[in-house]
């Protein structure tokens, strides 16, 4: 029985942090006694203690441990360690871990045109991404599951913004994402309490600027293309 999810399903849907707890246990082999059981996986990890944990095949989010943090049903560390043991032992061709940062603005460094395709792909992985960053009109007891799809979408975004060349059409794709983000924010009964979808607009900011670094040319070209005003004031913010 394989698992529904894969690493990188993983590594978007939880912070950096986590992962590397999780990942910490599993490479320590502190995951035993793994086997599938009723549409799951269960295992003994050792933490601070022996942990019987269980997590479901579809959804590594949705399971069960024994330790502090699990009994106030919020995914822990060895929940997301388990996960991480499935994968290798059940699905280990999908056991890839992503290098690039998730919680950054990282820039390629790559100055050329970008292809048809690679737009194309780029574009697609964004449209995907922005699915997750929705309006909230749930109850309070859905709040955290809200904040964690609103970090999903950011950590999507950011990965695939990471493939961008440095060009005109690659600035064109980060300007119209923070006009939709700026729009969503405004407009979409977003509840940004913990500030995941700000702090990504700022993100793309900061990946604008890597872009023009010694490229005045494509300075000049993102001050005339970049909105004139925006319901948060992101001009303003445009190479300080």
């Amino acid at each position: 029985m394989k698992p529904a999810f894969t690493l990188f399903d993983i590594q978007m849907s939880v912070g950096d942090e986590e992962f590397k707890k999780g990942k910490k246990l599993f490479d320590g082999g502190k995951v035993n006694h793994l086997k599938p059981d009723f549409g799951g996986f269960n295992a003994i990890v050792s933490g601070t203690h022996d942990y019987v944990v269980s997590i479901s095949t579809g959804d590594f989010d949705r399971g069960n441990c024994n330790c502090y943090v699990g009994q106030k049903d919020i995914l822990c560390k060895h929940m997301i360690a388990l996960a991480i043991a499935s994968i290798f032992k059940y699905r280990p061709e999908d056991a890839t871990v992503i290098q690039t940062p998730l919680e950054q603005a990282v820039c390629n460094g790559e100055v050329r045109e970008i292809t048809k395709d690679e737009l194309v792909v780029i574009k697609k992985e964004i449209s995907s991404a922005l699915k997750f960053i929705k309006n909230y009109g749930g109850s309070s007891k859905t709040w955290f599951a809200y904040q964690d799809s609103l970090l999903k979408g950011k950590r999507l975004v950011l990965y695939a913004l990471s493939n961008l060349p440095v060009c005109e059409k690659s600035a064109d794709v980060c300007i119209s994402l923070i006009i939709k983000l700026d729009d969503k924010l405004a407009n979409s009964g977003i509840d940004d309490s913990d500030g995941t979808v700000g702090d990504l607009v700022e993100n793309i900011m900061e990946l604008l600027s890597m872009f023009v670094v010694d490229n005045l040319k494509l300075k000049a070209y993102i001050i005339n293309k970049f909105p004139k005003q925006t319901n948060f004031g992101w001009e303003k913010e445009l190479f300080l």
